[in-house]
Formats: C-alpha cells, structure tokens, sequence
C-alpha cells in the first residue's frame, strides 16, 4: 500500500506501507531517500489541526479512524533538530565526567499475537470499516433525499415558468395583433385628417374669411343665446319641482280617496250582510206562520204516505244549503250582493206547501 507523505512542501509516496509498519520506519525511509540527516517527526494534519504521530504509531491506523475525513488528512514530516554527531562540541577546556544516574530501559520487543487475537483485531477493522460504510451511505442517502426534493422543487419552478411562458407568448400574439390593428386604425385616421385638412383649405379659398368685428358680433349674439338658454333651464327646473310637489300632494289624495273607498266597501259589505240576515229571518217566519195554519186538519203520520215525508225534508235541506252558499258568495265578493237580493225576491215567492197549487196531501179513503 502507499503512503504520500510531504516533505519541504514536495509529495512523497512511500511504498509497501502496512497495516502493522510504523511512523519510525516511514520516517527513517523517507530519511534516506532525501539524503539528510538529523531528527524527525511524522505529523498528522486534518482541516488546520495537526497531531504529532508517536514513532510506534501506525499511520495506517490513525488514517482509518479519521473515517470519512480519511481524503482530508495529510501527513508531513517535519524536522525538529539536528542529530546527535552533527550538534556543534562544546569550546573551552574538557570537564571531568560527572557521575549521574542513567535510568535507562531495553527496547521493547514487538509481542507475537496470536491467531484469536488476529481474529479479533481483523473482526474489528472490518466491523469499524462497516460502521464507516453505513454512516457514510445514511450521509449520501440524506443528502439524496434532500437533492431529490430539491429537484422536485425545481421542476414545479420549471413547469410554472414554462406556463407562464406560454401565457407571455399568448399575451405577446394578442398584443402584436392590437398593435397592428391600432396601426392600421391610425392611418386610416391620419388619411382622414388629410382629406379633412384638404377640404378644409379648398372651402377656406372658396368662402370669405370672416372679420373680427363679425366675429365679435356672433360671439356676442351666442352668448345672448346661452343667458336665455340657462334662464328657460332654471325656469324649467322651478315648475319641474312644482309640478313634482303637486303631483304627490294629488299621490297623497289619491291614496286616502283609495282608503275611504275600501272603508265604504266594507260598510257596505257589512249593510248588504244585515239586510240579508234580516230578510232570510223574516221569510222563515212568514213560511212557519203559514205552515201552522195549514197544520190544523194534519192527519197522523200512519195516514200519511211516505213520499210526502220525504218531500218535505228534501225541500228544508235544500234552502239551508243554499242560504249557506249564497252567505259564502256574499263574504268572497262584494259583487254578489244583487244576485242575493234577487234569490231573496224567488225565495219569499216561493212556498212548500203551494208547490202544487197549494194543496195538501189528503188522505185516501178505501
């Protein structure tokens, strides 16, 4: 694998890089390719923040837990001093050694892992690139979302601006054609006014042009004009106003005359009503009276026969209801009044008991 390192501002890439090389070796590498000597550190640079690498750090693997700023992330190396046989001797004359306590350690030895714990270092690289993978992919599918709403918004904004165009261009047609017919319209005007212009001047040759005195005199004359037409208007207007007073003064008249006439109809309804109910009441006791009369040599009903009977209820139900049409008639319509007066005349005419030539009904002798 590749590791691109840079290096006094130039980009280096260091091959056959592993998960398990570490920032000592890339260093030392890099080292030797440049020909320099002296000490160096391997510094890890994400977005204006750099971390300096420890030497048995793998570069690898800080690379992988940056996750998806991984593009992001540089590394440089850096050179912090001069190396030991290069640092410049002290001047002046050699000190006796001093006797001071160096605690110092052996190296450590890399431990071997073994198979389990290889497993399990693998089962988590790959369990933290899945990790990496899905957070990534909800990343990408958010932002798909919202760029497909997005796009959905755009294509409404599309769609109103085509219709919109398309209006714009009907109403362009439109115009364009008013703007042509306008234009034949104003020269077929502006031909008039030449015409007219024309005759004019023939006509202004042919008659006499008036003088100022003329035309002081017809000024003065259409303005006597115009006082006697404002006077005959206000006049107009004063007996207008009178004619409108007088005509509801006579609105007014008219209306309590309509009053009083249907106040006398109902009185006259209500006269017609009682004379009626006199005349009906009289009868019936002129036709009583006579009744009893005749009744003295009545027979007994078993000596009578049945038709007779029979007659007699027929003749009575016969004038009620027709009293009680005609008292109907009378109160629908004031009309009926003399039709009534003349039924009343063929009623008191008219008796039962003359109906054949004012005899009874005798009695059969066997």
């Amino acid at each position: 694998m590749e590791l691109k390192v840079w290096v006094d501002g130039i980009q280096r890439v260091v091959c056959g890089v592993s998960e398990q090389t570490t920032c000592q070796e890339v260093v030392i590498a890099l080292a030797r390719a440049i020909g320099q000597t002296g000490r160096y550190v391997l510094v890890q640079k994400l977005r204006e923040k750099e971390r300096q690498l420890l030497p048995l750090e793998c570069p690898l693997e800080s690379l992988a837990k940056c996750g998806q700023y991984a593009n992001d992330v540089q590394f440089i190396l850096r050179r912090t001093g001069p190396s030991v046989a290069e640092r410049p001797s002290s001047e002046g004359a050699p000190q006796a050694p001093e006797r001071t306590f160096i605690r110092a350690s052996l190296p450590i030895k890399p431990r071997t892992l073994s198979k389990e714990e290889l497993f399990k270092t693998t089962d988590l690289r790959f369990w933290e690139h899945g990790r990496h993978l899905v957070r990534r992919n909800e990343t990408e599918l958010g932002e798909e979302e919202f760029w497909q709403s997005e796009l959905r918004l755009e294509k409404e904004c599309e769609r109103e601006r085509q219709e919109r165009v398309r209006s714009l261009r009907a109403s362009l047609e439109e115009y364009t054609q008013r703007i042509y017919k306008l234009s034949a319209r104003t020269e077929a005007l502006q031909k008039e006014i030449q015409w007219e212009m024309a005759e004019r001047a023939k006509r202004g040759k042919e008659s006499p042009v008036p003088s100022p005195t003329d035309l002081e005199d017809m000024a003065a004359k259409m303005k006597r004009d115009l006082e006697a037409k404002v006077k005959q208007g206000t006049q107009l207007e004063s007996n207008l106003a009178s004619v409108e007073k007088a005509l509801e003064e006579a609105e007014r008249s008219l209306q309590a005359q309509n009053q009083e006439l249907e106040e006398l109809n109902k009185e006259l309804r209500q006269c017609n009503l009682q004379q009626f109910i006199q005349q009906t009441g009289a009868t019936v006791t002129v036709g009583q009276a006579r009744s009893e009369e005749d009744a003295q040599p009545e027979p007994s009903p078993r000596e009578l026969p049945p038709e007779a009977g029979f007659r007699a209820a027929g003749a009575r139900c016969f004038h009620t209801s027709r009293l009680l049409c005609c008292f109907s008639l009378c109160e629908r319509s004031p009309t009926a009044v003399g039709s009534l007066s003349l039924f009343l005349s063929v009623l008191q005419s008219y008796q039962p008991g003359r109906a054949s030539g004012g005899r009874r009904a005798q009695p059969v002798d066997d």
